[in-house]
């Protein structure tokens, strides 16, 4: 989905405030003021709330999947584009903290299919990605074979999340690179052929 100028400045600012104060900081209300327009106007680019959640997550996904299809395409073997997934995504993070409100509120979005299904698209291209270069790094003898891939793709999705999360539990408090290095190196060990 392409999404205009001006889209992306309200997608940017809804995200803002969801990482001010929550899902619950997210009013249409709320987000013309910080925009500096009208109610209505904010209706021109968007039909409501829910398709601003849903853009604000397709937008987060399009750039992931894009350095995802990046990454498959490059000629580094497969170990080496798992640490740049997460290079890409710890670094993102850390520059963008108001994104991980939102994709950490999935349990918000789970009466309103239309959300639910945006989260579910997001884990499920990212997986199959990650399946794809372990597959790569399996054949390329970066990675080791001797473990199913899936159950590999599922361990090294869940640290990252799980190390997102305690980062935003703990108020961004600290360096998120930093201990992405560091889970970096226990997951090296962990699947290195």
């Amino acid at each position: 989905m392409q999404y205009t100028a001006r889209q992306i400045e309200i997608i940017n600012a809804a995200t803002e405030l969801i990482n001010q104060g929550g899902i619950q900081q997210l009013t249409t209300k709320a987000l013309a003021e910080k925009m500096e327009f009208s109610e209505p106007a904010l209706y021109r680019h968007f039909k409501n709330k829910t398709d601003i959640l849903s853009s604000v997550l397709n937008y987060f996904g399009i750039g992931l999947k894009t350095k995802m299809a990046e990454l498959i395409q490059s000629e580094e073997k497969g170990i080496e584009k798992l640490k740049q997934i997460i290079d890409f995504q710890f670094e993102h993070f850390s520059n963008h903290p108001a994104i991980v409100m939102v994709i950490f509120a999935e349990t918000s979005f789970q009466y309103e299919e239309k959300l639910s299904n945006a989260v579910q698209n997001i884990l499920k291209n990212k997986k199959q990605r990650v399946v794809s270069i372990i597959e790569q790094g399996q054949k390329d003898g970066s990675i080791r074979s001797d473990v199913d891939v899936h159950q590999l793709a599922s361990i090294f999705m869940g640290s990252m999340r799980f190390t997102i999360l305690q980062w935003r539990l703990n108020n961004y408090n600290f360096d998120l690179k930093k201990e992405g290095n560091a889970l970096w190196s226990t997951i090296q060990i962990l699947i290195s052929k």
